[in-house]
């Protein structure tokens, strides 16, 4: 009896501590990857480029929140990067727009700094299925005015044209494909090709789109890296409509396309196993990975 005692007893402390980890530690642990990604015909001018890429901040009245988006914010800022890459779930709804702006002022960079929206910033999500919020909801022409005013470039179904040692770069975004915002036909009609192309989605469903072929990089988020990574299984939820082996990392969409999948900075849920938040520093080079997971 004493021994089935002790059996139950320690059970339960295992349980409560591993709910405590995924709950109040991993979710705080911010992570910084340093990735080193291989473009193919990456020009010589272009080698040694250094993006940061950061995504689902879901910044709201939360303290826990708002120390992430702090320290990420950080953290970029430390590494000194060429250019900044957000994409999307910045707030967990529309109207922390306005935090949104504050927790994201600091950040800069030499060739600019580039945001999309995911669906949370577009008051798409269960939650608000569920329960209908009454704030008032900030309008797409409201984010990207916000985003403008600290000097973000918000970018809805199109594209901008930037010069890097004498080279062209070309950065699209398109609206969030999880709640059926994004054009990519309309985001690629006047882009021209450049000497480095980059597609900024919310979603990697977007990977599925006719056109992605023009992408040398296609940066994400959305799915929080599934939030629970099991041993042997991988993560058991993504929000994605193919493909779980797309909820993280670096992959091969299709011959020449490098997608690179954020965890996520924050998350809707607070919760996390084996997934830790992160901020990824990309550093470009010309090569072919041959070693990639090809997800297309």
């Amino acid at each position: 009896m004493l021994l089935t005692s002790v059996i139950l007893w320690a059970i339960l402390l295992l349980a409560a501590a591993f709910l405590y980890y995924i709950r109040y530690v991993e979710p705080n642990r911010l992570e910084t990857e340093q990735v080193q990604v291989q473009i193919s015909g990456l020009p010589a001018e272009l080698a040694g480029l250094k993006i940061a890429h950061v995504s689902d901040l879901h910044l709201r009245n939360s303290q826990q929140a708002i120390t992430i988006g702090r320290q990420a914010v950080a953290d970029i800022m430390a590494h000194k990067p060429d250019a900044v890459f957000i994409t999307g779930d910045i707030g967990h709804r529309s109207w922390y727009a306005g935090l949104v702006s504050e927790v994201l002022e600091p950040l800069a960079a030499e060739h600019g700094v580039y945001a999309v929206l995911g669906n949370h910033d577009l008051d798409h999500s269960t939650e608000m299925w569920v329960f209908w919020d009454t704030c008032k909801r900030v309008a797409i022409p409201e984010w990207v005015a916000a985003m403008n005013a600290i000097g973000v470039d918000m970018l809805f179904n199109e594209h901008r044209c930037v010069q890097v040692n004498d080279k062209l770069v070309v950065i699209v975004g398109v609206g969030d494909p999880s709640c059926g915002y994004d054009d990519l036909a309309k985001a690629l009609a006047d882009a021209p090709r450049g000497d480095l192309n980059i597609l900024l989605s919310h979603s990697p469903d977007i990977f599925d789109e006719p056109g992605v072929e023009w992408a040398d990089l296609i940066l994400c988020g959305h799915t929080h890296g599934g939030q629970l990574q099991l041993p042997c299984i991988g993560t058991p939820w993504a929000p994605v409509w193919r493909r779980r082996d797309r909820a993280s990392g670096l992959m091969r969409v299709g011959q020449d396309t490098v997608g690179y999948v954020s965890r996520g900075a924050g998350a809707g849920t607070g919760v996390r196993f084996n997934c830790p938040p992160e901020v990824a520093i990309l550093t470009l080079s010309d090569g072919y990975a041959e070693n990639l997971k090809v997800v297309k």
